[in-house]
């Protein structure tokens, strides 16, 4: 993001593609002792088409610390020759960073699926009191002992049977929410690396550890039971269930990878970019010992532009969408939720983009340190990077 060139040398590229083709069998050909190595043919061939310098303009770098250039500058990134760029001028090409962020989520459910317990009979007759307060007929019925020849009598084995069937053990259905609202507070650390491979193309690569504190409060949670079709027992069963839910605490921790790319055009100090990445993150309830609570593939662009002042400091703003693929869930809630529920799937209400920005400030050559707000009326939340280049 810091010294970006032009474009405009497609016809160029392809110009040099082919002496480049020509200079490779040239050399295959006749290989003789003393000759060029085929790297320093191609940097003199470079040399030959090169743009005219003052259609580049990149400034040139001047840190506060003098450092001097590294290697790697010699090689990468790819084309400096061909567009007349001095090495040294751009960025070191390689990086190696350690990155953290902090992210305040808060949005409203559009739409909640709950699984109820395998069990839910058991669970229900075990611990009534969380059982809907016009269901406790039913539940009275069913859990009393001596009921048990008439629950047979109605074809079911036993009361849990006849609570399983009406309160829908294993199936999914729509609920109907009094609140409905999810709050999702995420901390990370995690490593980057990056190169320069093209002037206008950075390459790179992310792994971070997350700890995620979730609270979905549901309220009062209205579900439709099932009817047996059993006259004596539909008699005990409601129109509706309301279930007291409250919120669902938890704490989650995993791990995020991404990789992808950012692409840069530039005139002199100013910069556009766009990063385009994809990643995966998973996320275990480390508490409940529920491996795989949340596990679904993403995709990451965030299109910025900005000012650099010589490499030193560079000033820049944007948006980023994250795209999560798949509804957001929760699995294996039976422990949590004492059995009554087993799962569920949220639809969220969020605003489209969230508004970024960021600042950098490089000490040297080989250290600089970023720092980046980002925020929405759904969000709030920074990320920082400390960046060492080679």
């Amino acid at each position: 993001m810091r010294k970006m060139t032009s474009l405009f040398f497609a016809s160029t590229l392809s110009i040099f593609a082919q002496e480049t083709q020509e200079l490779q069998a040239q050399t295959e050909q006749k290989p003789k002792e003393g000759d060029k190595s085929v790297l320093q043919t191609l940097k003199e061939k470079e040399k030959e088409l090169a743009v005219p310098r003052e259609s580049v303009p990149v400034r040139e770098s001047k840190f506060l610390v003098d450092r001097p250039i590294p290697k790697t500058a010699h090689y990468l990134p790819l084309l400096q020759t061909l567009l007349n760029i001095e090495v040294g001028t751009l960025p070191n090409p390689i990086g190696v960073s350690l990155i953290g962020s902090y992210t305040d989520e808060r949005y409203n459910i559009t739409k909640f699926s709950g699984t109820m317990g395998k069990n839910i009979g058991q669970a229900l007759c075990a611990n009534p009191a969380v059982a809907p307060s016009n269901f406790q007929g039913a539940l009275n019925f069913a859990c009393n002992p001596n009921n048990q020849f008439l629950i047979k009598l109605a074809g079911f084995q036993s009361g849990q049977d006849m609570l399983n069937s009406i309160a829908g053990a294993g199936e999914t259905q729509e609920w109907q929410l009094s609140e409905g609202k999810v709050r999702t507070k995420t901390g990370a650390v995690g490593v980057k690396a990056d190169v320069f491979l093209f002037p206008f193309m950075q390459l790179f690569g992310t792994a971070a550890y997350l700890n995620v504190q979730q609270s979905t409060n549901v309220g009062v949670a209205t579900v439709t039971p099932n009817k047996t079709g059993n006259g004596l027992v539909d008699a005990f069963v409601p129109e509706t269930m309301n279930f007291e839910v409250g919120t669902i605490e938890n704490k989650l921790d995993g791990f995020l990878v991404m990789g992808g790319t950012n692409l840069l055009v530039g005139y002199k100090g100013f910069f556009a970019s766009m990063m385009i990445s994809g990643g995966y993150v998973r996320l275990d309830d480390l508490q409940n010992n529920i491996k795989g609570f949340v596990e679904k593939p993403f995709m990451y662009l965030a299109p910025r532009i900005g000012y650099s002042y010589h490499g030193v400091f560079t000033a820049h703003f944007g948006v980023q969408r994250i795209e999560l693929f798949g509804a957001t869930e929760g699995k294996d809630l039976s422990q949590i939720t004492g059995g009554l529920v087993s799962g569920y799937s949220v639809e969220l209400k969020k605003f489209p983009v969230n508004f970024l920005a960021g600042a950098q400030f490089m000490f040297m050559r080989d250290l600089g340190l970023s720092v980046e707000y980002v925020g929405s009326p759904d969000v709030n939340g920074f990320n920082a990077e400390i960046a060492y280049r080679f």
